[in-house]
């Protein structure tokens, strides 16, 4: 796991070095373990890499690394797990020199030579690729390169003086004389509704992100061409029947695939361990590491010193117990978390209005203090096993609103406000599932932005094939759109079912869950493995009967059932409590309440008119008083204005 960052231009000198080397160690805490830069011989493309040493502790494995004629380069920040088998093939080949012991990196370069970007089909791991291919002097190219499923950010820019820059972070682009910050409004409306920008947008407006399972390549002349190189899309076709899959063996498959993915993903030089919540995924990663291990597993597990309600130390306690794991714990204090705020909106690049990130700042910090290096968590189980309750919940709505609006049936005179919203849906052909965050939508939304004219904005996206037009547009529906419009007819009925865990992988888990992940656990130079996001379990998950996963209002049915042999009947069935922070409960001290309205007060934001400001306040005051509980959405709000603070306003007041 490291830090990446890399500039190209075609037209001249790319950054200087210490230009680069300022980019780079903007990411010291991705890459302790040392940091180098390379640079072409025409001086036309520099690549600069902070490592994290996992595989291969050798000085040789440093990156950026060169094959032996010196005309193919890269930086990589990931894993590739299946690298010893892959070494293994190419070695028989006989055509590579080889400088280190079983660096994975040095997999990858040679693997690309071999096979060119074609190789990427034979990768296990998550990454993100810079390749600098020189072997045709007259037309280099930079590739760069996201995994199937978004586990590892990459952004790219280009400066007005028309040289590319890529990285890691935000925070390593920014550092550049020529990357300015300034506000995407567009990702801004978007992120209003989703809670993150969804890609390729960031809210640095000329900042894109690659979305997960993407590629771009630029070439001499400076064009820039992106493609999707992998994706789960699922069909009524590709599906299992029930009588052609039982239940029971499907469970035994996924328990294949998921004691494999397990095993792959302690691959490592370093101590590792798993990210222990009491939940039924994280305690069945730790008894599937448990087989496979001659020592005990260690655990994390984070919790609070007041609000126990939110804290689940009995359950992994117990479980740990269970696996003779080294168990460590750690709990935050309110005023920590609040103390924390500010350098959060610094970690997160841009605004993830998920307070989890708060515990799970903290649980990482735990696994450093240890002496851990690697962990495993959860991700991904609830999202592609429909495990939340608010699946079963669109189930229904489903069934009983969204539907019957659709064929224009009456559905009472008694309506929820949920009931109506969903009817607005139906009647405006939208879909009825836009991800499992969604923040301010439907009646809430328009008093919040009931004038749109602030954010109007005109996206200027330098990739042909990266931006589609429905992100373009104040309408985050044609987000949705771009991704579950053409599903219709093509999907196991009811389509809900087959449709959340599609926009999950597009949206909310690349650019919110994995984001999250990626950026607390890497703020105290830890890696973290994904074990339910092996492309062969989502792509097998993607082809489950949807009532595998969900029936009779029990969801994550399958899971549960290959965990019932490893994790006690009572965990496996309890309901699900979530990784969550007392987040309403905080806008109620005293002093994070008046910071949060002073902020708000004084902020740009609402300066420039983009809510109705009144509206805001009263929710505030309200808040503070514990007279409601809009903690969520109202820290939406507040981590936008905790980011526009620390991003925007202070280069804007430089520049005035």
């Amino acid at each position: 796991m490291c830090g990446i960052v890399g500039s190209f231009n075609p037209f001249g000198a790319a950054a200087s070095e210490a230009m680069l080397t300022r980019m780079r160690d903007r990411m010291v805490h991705r890459g302790p373990d040392g940091g180098a830069n390379w640079r072409s011989s025409d001086g036309h493309c520099a690549l600069g890499h902070r490592r994290l040493s996992i595989i291969d502790l050798s000085a040789a494995a440093d990156q950026p690394m060169s094959n032996a004629a010196g005309n193919v380069t890269l930086v990589f920040n990931g894993e590739i797990y299946n690298h010893a088998e892959l070494r293994k093939e190419l070695e028989s080949l006989g055509k590579y020199s080889w400088k280190t012991n079983h660096s994975d990196t040095e997999v990858l370069l040679h693997g690309y030579e071999e096979y060119g970007l074609a190789f990427l089909d034979r990768l296990y791991g998550m990454f993100a690729i810079g390749i600098y291919d020189a072997r045709n002097p007259a037309a280099p190219v930079l590739h760069l390169v996201r995994d199937r499923v978004g586990i590892k950010p990459l952004y790219v820019t280009r400066t007005p003086k028309g040289e590319w820059l890529f990285g890691s972070e935000i925070r390593a682009l920014v550092a550049h004389d020529d990357v300015r910050c300034e506000m995407d409004r567009t990702a801004f409306w978007h992120y209003l509704t989703f809670i993150v920008a969804p890609a390729p947008l960031t809210m640095f407006k000329g900042v894109f992100k690659l979305p997960a399972g993407y590629l771009v390549t630029i070439d001499r002349e400076g064009r820039a061409k992106a493609r999707q190189w992998w994706d789960c899309r699922p069909s009524a076709a590709t599906t299992f029947k029930e009588s052609d899959l039982s239940f029971d063996e499907a469970a035994e498959e996924l328990l294949r695939l998921m004691r494999q993915s397990v095993k792959r993903r302690m691959v490592s030089d370093v101590p590792f361990g798993v990210l222990l919540s009491g939940g039924v995924d994280s305690s069945l990663n730790v008894a599937l590491m448990a087989e496979l291990m001659d020592r005990p597993v260690s655990t994390f597990t984070v919790g609070y010193e007041t609000h126990e309600e939110f804290n689940e130390f009995e359950f992994a306690r117990r479980h740990a117990r269970r696996y003779g794991a080294e168990h460590h714990e750690t709990r935050i204090s309110s005023q920590e978390a609040l103390d924390f705020l500010p350098h959060l909106v610094e970690l997160q690049d841009e605004p993830i209005a998920d307070n989890v990130c708060i515990p799970l700042y903290f649980l990482s910090r735990l696994v450093r203090q240890s002496g851990t290096t690697v962990v495993q968590v959860g991700e991904g189980a609830d999202e592609n096993f429909l495990g939340y309750w608010w699946c079963d919940h669109y189930l229904q709505k489903h069934q009983s609103v969204y539907k019957p609006a659709r064929r224009r049936l009456s559905l009472g005179l008694l309506e929820s406000q949920e009931d109506k919203d969903i009817r607005r849906r139906a009647d405006n052909g939208e879909e009825l599932f836009w991800g499992g965050a969604v923040c301010w939508w439907g009646g809430l939304r328009q008093q919040l932005t009931p004038d749109k004219s602030p954010f109007q904005d005109e996206i200027e996206c330098p990739i042909d094939g990266l931006l589609p037009p429905g992100v373009r547009l104040l309408d985050s529906h044609a987000v949705v759109n771009t991704y579950l419009g053409d599903l219709a007819g093509n999907l196991v009925e009811p389509d809900v079912l087959q449709k959340i865990p599609y926009m999950e992988m597009k949206n909310r888990l690349p650019e919110h869950l994995l984001m999250r992940v990626d950026k607390m656990t890497m703020a105290h130079s830890i890696e973290a493995r994904v074990p339910f996001l092996d492309h062969d379990v989502v792509n097998f998950a993607m082809r489950l009967p949807p009532s595998y996963k969900l029936r009779d209002g029990v969801g994550k049915r399958i899971v549960k059932k290959i965990a019932e042999p490893y994790v006690d009947n009572d965990l496996v069935y309890r309901k699900k409590q979530g990784f969550g922070a007392p987040m309403d409960k905080w806008f109620q001290d005293p002093t994070f309440g008046r910071e949060c309205m002073a902020a708000f007060m004084g902020s740009g934001l609402r300066r420039d008119g983009y809510f109705d400001n009144e509206f805001v306040e009263t929710l505030l005051r309200n808040q503070i008083s514990g007279a409601s509980n809009w903690g969520f959405h109202l820290w939406t709000l507040m981590n936008a204005v905790f980011w526009y603070e620390r991003w925007v306003e202070p280069r804007a007041r430089a520049a005035a």
